[in-house]
């Protein structure tokens, strides 16, 4: 049975509507039609167990692991400011700390202690950021830098950089690209 006055382009409708039910997805099928197609399943109860403990097992070891680097690199970081510090008088304690976050470089907390201020603040601030920003074992690094004596504390802040956190393009800005990474640029 055909229209008498057919609308312009019907026909071509028609097809794309028919052709479209011919081709179904892969796991729909027409009532009443045997499947002809057959998912894959896993049905083996050790072959699944043995999936379930890899995954826990991985899991597992991802957790352990990160931590781990996480210390070895302020573990790395803390050798190096001890041994660059070690002849400023009144040292009491160097801490380190490095926070890794997803699409965010990586932030190194420092804080160094003293028992007494023998040398002047902005030389010591900038020194202690020059080293880790040139000895930080990934670069780039934003820095987040305190120094503190009895009554008195020090930030990044009193060197003219906008926040106490110098981000990586700021570091490179006042101290050029870093030692472990010379071509690195904003």
């Amino acid at each position: 049975m055909t229209d008498p006055r057919p609308l312009p382009g019907i026909d071509r409708w028609r097809r794309v509507v028919r052709s479209m039910g011919e081709n179904l997805p892969v796991n729909k099928f027409e009532a009443g039609a045997r499947r002809s197609r057959r998912m894959p399943t896993i049905s083996n109860p050790v072959l699944i167990g043995g999936l379930g403990v890899a995954a826990v097992g991985a899991g597992a070891a991802v957790k352990y692991l990160k931590p781990m680097a996480a210390s070895r690199q302020d573990q790395q970081l803390l050798k190096l400011l001890h041994a660059k510090l070690e002849h400023v008088p009144g040292l009491a304690d160097i801490g380190v700390e490095t926070k890794q976050s997803f699409g965010k470089p990586l932030l190194v907390r420092t804080s160094v202690e003293l028992l007494q201020m023998p040398v002047s603040p902005a030389d010591l601030l900038e020194r202690v950021a020059r080293y880790v920003w040139d000895g930080a074992p990934k670069s780039p690094v934003a820095l987040q830098v305190t120094l503190s004596s009895p009554g008195e504390q020090w930030t990044l802040k009193d060197l003219d950089f906008p926040d106490e956190v110098a981000r990586p393009y700021e570091l490179y800005e006042r101290f050029g690209a870093p030692a472990s990474d010379p071509t690195w640029k904003p």
